[in-house]
């Protein structure tokens, strides 16, 4: 019996993996500059479409970001419009997101393949994706990027995919004013001039797609994407071949300015059509080719290209880099021991030669013995430490981030205290004591409440503090006396002070930023309240939120600024990552000193470093690796620089994936770095010998002890002389020691 034939795949590189979160991969769906589109089967038989990004794009917190809003919207639009989300990582090492696979072509590989689909079927077509559009419109988002690639054609009808630039309405550019973003062809007017994109410039580009459909091209030509933009901003559209019957509605939806054109509800009546079965209205063709794809699907085994011949067999190796190399080759033994910890190597500074460092590094050992967990909880779903605090260790369960319960547990026992069954969401920077009562962070926002970890009530916030009359509240700060949050009014971001006793109002300020999701972190530093947003970091006073200060940091091709965090304050200063990383004066915002900016990890490639940790005259931050050919494998390191003027101290290399946000904990001379990665979930290194004391492996895989939507979530909380870790859907407390 011949194999099944594998429709629209192509065999796995290489370079792929087998497995991602939990899925076999059987081959590749598509790819481009920013990820790869995988055919996926779960252990039970279901089969997904996994997407992934670019491992140097995922070390990105902007692209990650993006990522991660893309899956929130894929969970909104849900089954109707696209395609339900089965499972998704967003914050493990290799961000995935999986849903249900789609049997149909592109619009624009249908087109491509059978030629413009009959007046019938574009009506029908239209129809339905204006319906899609106001439903989409009504939970809140924008798509911002429909064209023919991103319509799948079933035989339920078409199907909106890829919301990887979709953006709550309302919500943040994640680009700078006047850049554009999107595809040329099928962006409106005011995107291509790097305006505001709402719901009307979703029907503008629904009308290149159908002028598309119906014809085989787009509404604007051009032979370059610049020619392109000029035109769909000041030129007449080109409608030859386009039934005349559809002429006038879609000259209307491709008017210049957005108020001309119609919402979604009335272009889905005037195209009409949107009765009936779609599958009848195709043409034989595309129903056949519908009909090829279904069948087989589930019985596809993995292909797999033939990688390279193995390398000729080298000399012996002598010398410090060899030696390292036979760390490597000899890491049988060493990673029975301690995973991936027996490729790590102290290095010193970058300015000093192999020599040096091998004098200056301490010799390489096997880790020492991790510690055992004082207790561990299974709390049998996706689980997160949000807070330690009074004895009690905070935990939310639930495998969506945005509607969980609540469990309290002992910290000395592990055992349950409480249980607080109301759905709730946890503010970010709420220290696990802030959340809301709602479903998602798209909706309209429920009140503010106060999580007691003494006993799991949740309390209103008295005042207007507990229902803020702003635009979309977000908490972004979080005192003794004070809770700040942000929202929006008039298109642009608003900061807001409220007493937490009484809840009275203090003071609100326009940032000048457009409103954005999630708000960034703010600091307070003496008087002055620090916040980061598109490239600035800005200093506002505590006390009437007026502006003391603003600091432009924008690098043009570069990471802008990595959040800022109550642990990169220390000394009057304040330490950022992003491109490079910045000191700057927290009363003045004047840049102290910079580092980093040319240490780009391969040819071409970008600096990027995390969130710093500040502490006793040190800065350590976990950043990208400079191309090295002596260590090919080693793309991230921690660094230790000087607080006073940023000359680097020393490095470490340490295993790919690790976070670059939350910054370190430290504890006792050791830092802690929560990986993100279930399998070893936590990195540890003595600051005195620049080495891991232990290696802890948490025993939990991918396969099996966990749900799938687990993979590498993890959480590290630190309190007294314990370290509280969620690892996907357990709870482990360990001693914090060297």
């Amino acid at each position: 019996m011949p194999p099944p034939d594998t429709g629209p795949t192509t065999p796995l590189l290489p370079g792929d993996p087998e497995r991602i979160g939990g899925y076999t991969l059987l081959g590749r769906l598509g790819g481009g500059g920013m990820g790869t589109v995988f055919l996926g089967r779960s252990a039970g038989g279901r089969v997904v479409a996994l997407k992934t990004v670019h491992a140097h794009l995922a070390r990105e917190p902007e692209f990650r970001l993006r990522f991660r809003l893309e899956a929130e919207a894929a969970r909104t639009i849900g089954a109707r419009h696209g395609a339900t989300v089965v499972a998704a990582d967003t914050q493990g090492a290799l961000p995935w997101l999986a849903t249900e696979y789609l049997l149909g072509p592109s619009l624009a590989e249908a087109v491509a393949e059978y030629g413009p689909l009959p007046g019938s079927v574009v009506r029908a077509l239209g129809s339905r994706l204006a319906a899609a559009l106001a439903d989409i419109h009504g939970s809140g988002l924008v798509h911002r990027d429909l064209k023919p690639s991103n319509v799948l054609v079933t035989a339920a009808g078409p199907r909106v995919i890829d919301f990887g630039i979709a953006r709550a309405l309302g919500a943040r550019r994640l680009t700078r004013t006047g850049q554009a973003v999107g595809t040329p062809a099928y962006m409106s007017p005011e995107q291509a001039g790097g305006r505001d994109h709402e719901p009307p410039g979703d029907v503008f580009a629904l009308a290149g797609v159908l002028v598309f459909a119906a014809t085989g091209h787009g509404p604007f030509p051009g032979a370059a994407a610049a020619d392109v933009l000029y035109e769909v901003r000041y030129g007449t559209p080109d409608l030859s071949g386009v039934p005349a019957g559809l002429v006038p509605v879609l000259l209307r939806c491709l008017a210049k300015e957005p108020a001309d054109r119609p919402a979604g509800e009335e272009l889905a009546a005037g195209l009409g059509g949107g009765e009936g079965n779609f599958a009848d209205l195709l043409p034989g063709p595309l129903l056949a080719d519908l009909g090829r794809r279904s069948v087989g699907v589930g019985d596809l085994r993995p292909a797999r290209l033939p990688g390279p011949p193995p390398p000729a067999e080298e000399p012996p190796p002598t010398g410090w880099a060899s030696r390292r190399r036979l760390l490597v080759a000899g890491a049988g033994g060493l990673l029975a021991l301690g995973g991936s910890a027996a490729l790590w190597a102290a290095r010193g500074a970058s300015d000093t030669s192999p020599a040096d460092r091998k004098a200056a590094s301490p010799s390489p050992r096997p880790p020492g013995l991790a510690p055992e967990p004082l207790w561990t909880y299974d709390a049998e779903s996706l689980c997160q430490v949000e807070a330690v605090r009074d004895g009690i260790v905070v935990v939310s369960v639930g495998d969506t981030r945005f509607s969980r319960t609540v469990v309290g547990l002992d910290a000395a026992t592990g055992k349950v205290a409480w249980r607080s069954p109301k759905a709730v969401v946890f503010e970010e920077t709420g220290e696990g004591l802030v959340v809301r009562e709602k479903s998602t962070v798209l909706r309209a926002p429920e009140p503010l409440l106060a999580l007691s970890a003494a006993d799991g009530r949740l309390t209103e916030y008295p005042g207007e503090l507990g229902r803020p009359r702003i635009d979309s509240p977000r908490l972004i700060a979080r005192t003794d006396d004070r809770l700040y949050l942000s929202g929006y009014d008039g298109g642009q971001q608003l900061l807001a002070a409220y007493a937490t006793a009484g809840g009275a109002l203090l003071w609100t300020q326009k940032t000048g930023h457009e409103p954005y999701a999630p708000n960034p972190g703010v600091v307070a530093a003496g008087d002055v309240l620090i916040y980061s947003a598109s490239g600035d970091v800005v200093g506002l006073g505590r006390d009437d939120g007026r502006e003391r200060w603003r600091t432009d940091l924008y690098v043009p091709g570069n990471l802008v600024v990595a959040p800022v965090h109550p642990s990169s304050l220390a000394d009057g200063r304040l330490y950022l990552g992003g491109g490079e990383v910045r000191a700057l004066e927290a009363a003045t915002g004047k840049v102290v000193w910079r580092f980093g900016a040319d240490r780009v990890p391969y040819p071409g490639g970008q600096s990027a470093y995390g969130s710093a940790k500040a502490v006793d005259g040190m800065v350590y931050v976990i950043g990208l690796r400079p191309a090295d050919p002596k260590s090919p494998g080693a793309h991230e390191e921690l660094l230790a620089l000087r607080a006073s003027d940023g000359a680097l101290q020393w490095t470490y290399a340490v295993p790919d994936g690790a976070r670059f946000e939350p910054p370190p904990l430290l504890r006792g001379g050791t830092l802690y770095m929560d990986t993100g990665q279930l399998a070893q979930p936590l990195l540890a290194v003595d600051l005195a010998t620049r080495r891991p004391p232990w290696t802890f492996r948490s025993g939990f895989t991918e396969d099996g002890h966990v749900p799938l939507t687990t993979a590498g979530y993890t959480e590290l909380r630190i309190a007294g002389d314990r370290l509280h870790l969620s690892c996907g859907t357990h709870v482990l407390a360990l001693p914090a020691r060297g």
